[in-house]
């Protein structure tokens, strides 16, 4: 699922967006939005680094995502359904930036939901990492 050159992420859901059901954020609308920085390793990289970005409860409340999860869509077409319970219990992030430098196709950008491993050694499982979408595309309210 391709995005145009301007658009960064796509939201989209009954109830959605003022009513409207689906929004296509650019990254200066993503960056407008309330930011938060998450210290963690992961899987596929070296080390504990910093990730910035939006929670995924904030985004959720501001575009009134309303159902129990949402569909994450890589731009290959992947898929994970996200319990927002996850982004209410932990401050579950779609990361925009990893050590101030914006994430791109190449580094798994230009979005990439990064749960706290570090810091709730709990999720470090693969049922978590597969939530763990990255080059996100798209949240779907299912």
């Amino acid at each position: 699922m391709a995005l145009a050159e301007d658009s960064f992420l796509k939201i989209r859901g009954e109830g959605c967006c003022g009513g409207k059901g689906e929004v296509v954020l650019t990254r200066a609308d993503f960056e407008a939005l309330p930011q938060t920085e998450v210290r963690t390793q992961t899987p596929w990289t070296k080390g504990v680094h910093v990730y910035r970005g939006v929670l995924l409860r904030d985004l959720a409340k501001v575009y009134g995502l309303k159902s129990r999860e949402v569909k994450a869509v890589a731009i290959n077409d992947y898929w994970a359904a996200v319990p927002l319970e996850d982004a209410d219990k932990y401050p579950v992030l779609l990361a925009e930036k990893q050590d101030g430098k914006a994430l791109t196709l190449r580094n798994k950008g230009p979005v990439w939901i990064i749960y706290p491993l570090s810091d709730h050694p709990e999720l470090n499982k693969e049922l978590y990492h597969s939530r763990m979408v990255w080059q996100l595309t798209a949240l779907e309210s299912q």
